[in-house]
């Protein structure tokens, strides 16, 4: 059972996942009618017609880095961040799939005729998205973390460094694409540039953990 979990196979969901979501918002947000994606979030993409694809994105995504967490674990073995470091991605994926299953509410505008700002009356499912949203990039950064502490104890410098700093690229970028006590957005204008940039730096340290764990030997 351990040997299939260490498939290639497997761990190529780690690879396809990240590449996978950002080629779909992406996409979307270039071609929805409306949309800014300098100032609108990913979530938004689920609202109005044609949401129901950036739905099964958070779906597909949330299911393949779950196979892929179980399929590291099994390669990692022991030693430092070999249980924690998959368990983080899980929580991750787990985040991808709360979000997919509960979508946000209308806001800051978006779908066209919605007030500007956030809304005063906050649906269960608005909460549970943010919940969700909360998994996923609490999940990338102790992750990130965690695997930088296994490369440093390995003797691999330059990879627990690149690992720091996507850790806190994702959590920098993140918490600035959000809002503040009041709130409102700290930076309205950048808000969907600054949560593509978390993005961006926590799915491609995933898809680099994943390609390099594809070419080391099993622990």
């Amino acid at each position: 059972m351990l040997a299939r979990l260490r498939m290639p196979a497997l761990l190529w969901a780690g690879v396809i996942a990240p590449v996978l979501f950002t080629i779909v918002y992406l996409l979307e947000g270039a071609s929805r009618a409306g949309y800014d994606p300098m100032r609108y979030q990913v979530s938004l993409l689920s609202l109005g017609p044609g949401g129901w694809v950036q739905v099964l994105a958070f779906l597909v995504t949330g299911v393949l880095l779950l196979v892929f967490a179980v399929a590291l674990r099994a390669r990692l073995g022991g030693g430092p961040g070999g249980s924690a470091g998959p368990l983080s991605i899980a929580i991750a994926a787990s985040g991808f799939i709360v979000a997919g299953l509960f979508t946000t509410q209308p806001l800051f505008g978006y779908p066209p005729g919605t007030p500007e700002g956030m809304s005063t009356d906050i649906t269960a499912a608005s909460l549970l998205h943010v919940l969700g949203a909360a998994m996923l990039f609490f999940g990338l950064v102790t992750g990130a973390l965690v695997l930088a502490r296994r490369s440093w104890h390995a003797g691999d410098r330059a990879w627990a460094v690149g690992s720091v700093a996507a850790a806190i690229v994702v959590l920098v970028c993140f918490g600035a694409s959000g809002g503040g006590p009041s709130g409102q957005l700290l930076f309205p204008e950048t808000s969907g540039l600054l949560q593509r940039i978390s993005l961006l730096a926590g799915l491609g340290w995933l898809a680099a953990v994943a390609l390099r764990t594809l070419r080391s030997r099993p622990s």
